[in-house]
């Protein structure tokens, strides 16, 4: 594993998941870590995971929403009043679930049409029915939350002379997910978030990459996952050329390479880890 020794890494989304995993890898490779999550409990909850296990803290858990601008500037001016104004890593992972049940239905139906053989009939109409509410939520926590994050470490980052940025990407953001056009639209928004200001940021040693996951098991995930079908199940991994489905640590594992100086040439990118899918 990539080393991290003495880092200071701030990880959003912290409280579960990805984010959790994240943040427990960052603290085995020897980065003194922060965790933030809209959830006050679960991000009180990592961090005393994370003393359990004698890992060093940046500074106590920070607990508010990534699209709540004035909240974000509080969380970075703890944490460089905490570090004497140092901030090594930035993962923005924090991320907005919406599930839309009518629309789930409609593509098990248009499945089920498939597999007997026809054309799917039964209308879609997910974006025609997606409200105001549901599209705002969305960006403003993925793309809109990634921006303001980003901005209130920059000014840490640019005076200790360079750092590390991580986006949280998905395979959403290049090849689109059925019913989810607004999940799809904030993830390529962060893409090309990450690609542009890879030109801005280089000047000053600060790297900025993104990864794009396909399904992964954490535990929101995984429950969905065992409820499928077995058939629906090895019909996912036969279409993944290694043949199983990502776990957390397959992509928190390329997150820390993408923090050390391992990737000291890597900017700008966007890495998927979809297991070749």
């Amino acid at each position: 594993m990539a080393q991290l020794d003495g880092k200071v890494a701030f990880v959003t989304g912290a409280g579960s998941g990805l984010g959790r995993e994240i943040t427990l890898t960052f603290a085995r490779a020897g980065a003194r870590v922060a965790v933030a999550d809209l959830r006050p409990v679960a991000a009180a909850a990592v961090d005393a995971e994370l003393r359990a296990l004698g890992a060093a803290l940046a500074c106590g858990p920070l607990a508010g929403d990534v699209a709540d601008a004035a909240a974000v500037r509080g969380w970075f001016e703890r944490l460089g009043d905490a570090t004497g104004g140092r901030l090594d890593i930035l993962v923005n992972n924090a991320g907005h679930a919406d599930t839309d049940a009518e629309t789930q239905a409609r593509l098990a139906r248009q499945v089920e049409e498939l597999m007997a053989g026809g054309r799917p009939t039964t209308p879609l109409e997910a974006t025609a029915r997606l409200t105001d509410e549901r599209w705002h939520r969305m960006l403003a926590v993925h793309l809109t939350g990634t921006f303001f994050c980003t901005r209130a470490a920059l000014p840490l980052m640019v005076a200790a002379g360079g750092g590390r940025i991580i986006n949280m990407a998905s395979i959403a953001g290049t090849t689109g997910i059925a019913g989810a056009t607004h999940y799809s639209a904030a993830k390529g928004g962060i893409i090309a978030f990450t690609r542009k200001l890879a030109f801005e940021l280089g000047p000053y040693g600060i790297n900025i990459n993104a990864i794009a996951p396909s399904r992964t098991l954490t535990e929101r995930i995984r429950p969905r996952w065992n409820q499928s079908s077995p058939e629906d199940q090895q019909a996912e991994i036969d279409r993944t050329p290694l043949r199983r489905v990502a776990e957390a640590d397959d992509q928190a594992k390329v997150i820390c390479f993408l923090a050390s100086s391992d990737a000291d040439f890597v900017t700008g990118v966007t890495i998927d880890v979809t297991g070749g899918n």
